[in-house]
């Protein structure tokens, strides 16, 4: 009968794998027979280092910015394209996250550089990049000036061939503030004509092809996108990540093609595959990160991609969101919806049969209590395995005095995570036969099934591709059952660890090792429950075959701490920060009130030892030395009226600002021990806040309340607030300029350090 249900299980799942695979095949696509005009990597790139040096930083708002979008506008233009300008002011809400308890309401202030070039028919593909900064002094050579010229050397060649569909190049703004640009673009666009949309954003190789962002793109896009990589030999990784990625994050997805999705239009982005090197969002992402030789081969890519792409749909439309889709080499196969939820059903509805047969076939009664203790054993255990795994990086900060050991080389320290757990694991492995625990190897497998099962069925009512890792582990544990054997317990988790490999290898990576690092009993919690699933399933492999493991274990335990204690030692000579990776610091000219100013050096981490020495000041996080012969960029001048009804203060606040310098940001901070409202329309105009956004005070981890209002150029002389609260009020204002010609300036190429001008003024109403 085993063997039989055997035989039956894995007939079905490989029908639903094969389905799948023929499901998932593309048609071979020619290239188009264009006019012969070829894409020049040379004139993209003139293109990008006009942006990155002669314009320089390009934030939102922005004066750079401005002048970007001019001179976008004015080389779309020399190319015959019909261009236009789309201005737009929005207000943006930023919840408190793990990271930032603080909730931001900011006012974006840009403009997207609309291009067209019509055709024939109306059937339109569009094409998009974003043309801002991250920062104030990021010059945006890679991020994403790249992106720009590519489209901008695309303009030319695609005026210059025949062709029948409408061609329609997007140039966002804001993307760096949360899509904002594409975000307002498709709320005031006509998408009714529009075939697809193709992204650009970070030109490199490995190429990464993103389909996901709320949404995942058609499977036919993605398909046809693939292959066309795959025949023009560009190694690519396909990124749909559907958990931690980008679904459901602050923004929808990692750039502005997510906005077209969740539209329902097709649409993908191409960037760099890989996490970030330390030049992303940096002053240092200049133009020698930019290669040619990528420009050459995107910006190829991408033209083949606007004469060969094949969807017949136009406009907004429905389909299959839920497919899966795996990546062998470059060949990519989809798992559809159908076979999704087949393969989902039939795992289930197994391991419900398993259960019942062996409840049904055992004659004793199930000793309730040593399974309990067993379980709870386990449990213990896996706290004390997760615990363990980050001693290394636990001992190496304080020794090191660095909060961010493993910035320039997580890869490494996540190895050795996972070999201390699996070494602790061995080691620990021949005490358990001292302890109370069941001896019964097809209990561990109930055990080990049972919150899978819950967890998995809970998933799957949910959102079944969600559902799709712990399914296929649970999977893996029924034919463990069947067939008892080591390798089912370790590739039972393997699209977990596909996910975390996804993370490293992101953008992301650096906020989740910084939640770890500030939450760390949740994440130790959350990790231990994993765990247990997977140590109980080695306790049923290693009963099933004891013999073979008492004598491994006997074996095992001195290697397993020797090699624990050796990969603990061998972390302290991995360097935290490196000429790729470097130190992160800020020298800022600030001026606090009425106080003289002063430059404010400052790190996450300690400062170096030699920079100490050269300033001759204390060591630590943050030092300062004076400032000599500046005025305050900013002056302030503020007033209030008080009025009282039932028990609450009206308060009425006047500020006057003079600018000698205007800043990029003005932040108005507001606190209380009480709950307040505000309200005001010079900072933040109340007609664009959209009915989710609540000008109160956020209730923070320390019991206060506190709001912060922030807006983009042009910036406002008077700010007038009327706030209502029935407690004291503190209002800190607070001006943020770039700072081009630093008073101290530090060369060193183990730091990448970011020139700031500060002024702020503190008021208690």
């Amino acid at each position: 009968m085993k063997t039989r249900w055997t035989i039956i299980v894995m007939t079905i799942f490989s029908v639903l794998v094969i389905l799948g695979c023929v499901n998932s095949k593309a048609e071979a696509v020619l290239p188009a027979q264009g006019s012969g005009l070829s894409f020049s990597a040379a004139s993209a790139f003139d293109y990008v280092k006009y942006l990155t040096d002669k314009i320089g930083p390009r934030p939102a708002g922005s004066k750079g910015e401005i002048k970007a979008a001019q001179y976008i506008a004015y080389v779309l233009s020399q190319n015959g394209w019909k261009v236009r300008e789309q201005p737009f002011s929005k207000v943006i809400l930023r919840n408190p996250s793990l990271n930032d308890p603080q909730k931001r309401v900011e006012l974006i202030n840009s403009q997207n550089i609309i291009a067209e070039l019509p055709g024939t028919l109306p059937d339109t593909v569009v094409l998009g990049a974003h043309y801002d900064t991250a920062a104030m002094n990021v010059p945006g050579a890679v991020d994403n000036g790249s992106g720009v010229g590519v489209l901008l050397e695309l303009a030319r060649v695609l005026s210059k061939e025949p062709h029948q569909k409408t061609y329609q190049l997007v140039f966002f703004g804001a993307e760096e503030n949360g899509l904002v640009g594409s975000n307002y673009y498709i709320s005031q666009a006509d998408l009714s004509a529009v075939q697809w949309m193709i992204n650009v954003d970070m030109v490199g190789t490995p190429l990464e092809i993103d389909v996901a962002g709320n949404k995942s793109a058609p499977p036919e896009l993605l398909k046809q996108v693939s292959a066309l990589a795959k025949e023009s030999h560009i190694p690519f990784h396909l990124s749909r990540d559907f958990t931690v990625m980008t679904r459901d994050n602050s923004q929808g997805g990692s750039s502005d093609f997510s906005s077209f999705l969740d539209q329902g239009i097709p649409a993908l982005g191409l960037g760099i595959y890989g996490r970030p090197e330390g030049y992303f969002h940096r002053p240092e992402d200049r133009l020698d990160h930019v290669s040619l030789e990528t420009m050459q081969t995107v910006g190829n890519f991408v033209h083949l991609l606007v004469n060969n792409m094949k969807l017949d749909k136009l406009g907004p439309q429905t389909w299959d969101e839920l497919y899966l889709s795996f990546q062998i080499g470059g060949n990519v196969f989809v798992l559809p919806s159908f076979a999704l939820r087949g393969f989902i059903i039939l795992v289930l509805l197994l391991t419900v049969i398993i259960y019942f047969n062996y409840l049904k076939k055992r004659k004793d009664k199930i000793p309730w209590k040593n399974v309990f203790i067993s379980i709870g054993i386990i449990m213990l255990l896996s706290m004390i395995i997760v615990g363990a795994g980050g001693i290394g990086e636990i001992l190496w900060q304080s020794l090191k005095h660095t909060q961010k050991v493993y910035y320039a080389h997580p890869e490494v320290y996540l190895i050795a995570r996972v070999g201390i757990s699996v070494s602790l694991i061995m080691f620990l492995a021949g005490w358990l036969k001292k302890l109370p625990m069941t001896r019964d190897a097809n209990l561990y497998w109930l055990t080990a099934g049972f919150p899978l099962l819950i967890l998995s069925l809970t998933l799957a009512l949910i959102r079944i591709d969600l559902a799709f890792p712990f399914v296929f582990w649970l999977f893996c544990l029924d034919i463990q059952y069947f067939f008892s054997n080591i390798l089912f317990v370790l590739i039972g988790p393997y699209f977990l660890y596909s996910i975390h490999y996804e993370l490293l290898n992101s953008d992301q990576w650096l906020s989740f090792n910084e939640a770890i690092s500030k939450y760390p009993v949740i994440f130790l919690v959350t990790y231990a429950l994993l765990l247990v699933p997977f140590l109980l399933a080695c306790c049923h492999v290693a009963l099933k075959s004891s013999a073979l493991v008492r004598k491994i274990l006997a074996y095992v335990k001195m290697p397993a701490l020797i090699g624990i204690s050796l990969l603990v030692l061998c972390l302290g000579f991995v360097p935290s920060f490196n000429e790729k990776y470097p130190q992160q610091v800020t020298v800022q000219e600030e001026w606090l009130g009425r106080q003289e100013g002063k430059i404010h050096i400052y790190s996450d981490e300690r400062l170096p030892s030699q920079l100490v020495k050269d300033l001759g000041v204390k060591e630590g996080k943050s030092v300062e030395v004076p400032l000599l012969n500046e005025k305050a960029p900013l002056s302030v001048a503020a007033t209030v009226e008080e009025k009282n009804l039932n028990a609450q203060r009206l308060l009425s606040l006047n500020i006057k600002l003079n600018y000698l310098q205007e800043p990029y940001l003005v932040e108005l901070e507001l606190e209380s021990d009480h709950p307040f409202e505000v309200k005001t329309d010079e900072f933040l105009p109340m007609s664009k806040l959209s009915k989710q956004i609540q000008l109160v005070g956020f209730r923070q981890p320390t019991g206060k309340y506190s709001l912060l209002l922030q807006r983009t150029p042009p910036q406002r002389n008077s700010i007038h607030l009327s706030v209502e609260t029935s407690g004291l009020l503190t209002c800190s204002i607070q001006g943020i300029f770039p700072c081009s010609e630093p008073q101290l300036q530090i060369n060193d190429e183990r730091l990448s350090v970011d020139y700031l001008r500060l002024f702020k003024e503190n008021y208690s109403f």
